[in-house]
């Protein structure tokens, strides 16, 4: 995520609770990001693509075996880019469908930049279906919890500054982490996105990814705080902990 905790933090997965060093984001003590480059215009808000999560079970596909090619098209001879299963903070790796063709799946996927779609072999992975699907909605410093079309959960939500914005469009949770401080600044559990912040290219090292995370400052809900991770209180970040599969949509809107 945006920031780089430098501690130990664990991957919650089916089964497995690995170590590894947590990338974070958003919290009240956020150092050494980097930007672009000085006199460069301020990042603009993202315009957020829009997809009706709510009008049927989406499908996630999740890697059978140690890496997964990705091709530009169905079909195509070469892969055009390779990814490995677990990413690299150990989560397994999972991909948001978004087509079926005889053989393939248009899947979303977790690079740069936001919004990359690509094509899957379905023999490479297994399915999965999820009536769930989160809404950001930024105008209103809200997030919600939805089951197909119903509201689950309605909480306020901090989001990205004005120079460090949370990008808008379709993502989808890629790993569950949990800090090693549950009282810390990304609180009991991190959901960590497909997609990365558009105005910082690195944070302490690693990829500016954006997440859904708790907070050590919960008088801040409900404001633009954070260098574009969304956060939200630790009591309903625990909950959906609890519920969300890895590969649940996240429809950020601006």
């Amino acid at each position: 995520m945006s920031i780089s905790l430098g501690t130990r933090a664990a991957v919650v997965t089916t089964g497995a609770v690995l170590g590894l060093t947590l990338a974070g984001c958003g919290g009240s003590s956020d150092k050494a990001a980097s930007t672009q480059p000085a006199g460069s215009a301020p990042a603009a808000k993202p315009k957020a693509a829009s997809y009706d999560f709510g009008s049927g079970p989406s499908t996630i596909a999740t890697a059978r075996n140690a890496k997964v090619n990705i091709y530009k098209n169905a079909g195509d001879a070469s892969p055009s880019i390779t990814l490995a299963s677990p990413n690299p903070d150990g989560a397994p790796r999972v991909f948001l469908v978004m087509e079926r063709k005889a053989g393939w799946l248009h899947v979303f996927l977790p690079v740069q930049p936001n919004g990359s779609t690509g094509w899957i072999a379905s023999r490479e992975v297994r399915t999965a279906k999820t009536n769930y699907w989160v809404q950001v909605l930024q105008s209103g410093h809200r997030l919600k919890l939805y089951k197909g079309k119903q509201v689950l959960i309605s909480t306020p939500a901090a989001i990205g500054k004005s120079d460090t914005p949370t990008p808008g469009g379709a993502y989808y949770l890629t790993e569950l982490l949990q800090p090693p401080n549950p009282n810390g600044d990304y609180g009991p559990y991190a959901y960590g996105l497909s997609g990365q912040s558009t105005a910082l290219t690195d944070f302490n090292g690693h990829d500016p990814v954006i997440g859904i995370h708790g907070t050590d400052e919960p008088k801040l809900l409900g404001t633009s705080v954070s260098h574009g991770c969304i956060r939200i209180s630790n009591p309903m970040i625990t909950k959906l902990a609890k519920m969300l599969p890895l590969g649940t949509p996240v429809q950020i809107s601006a």
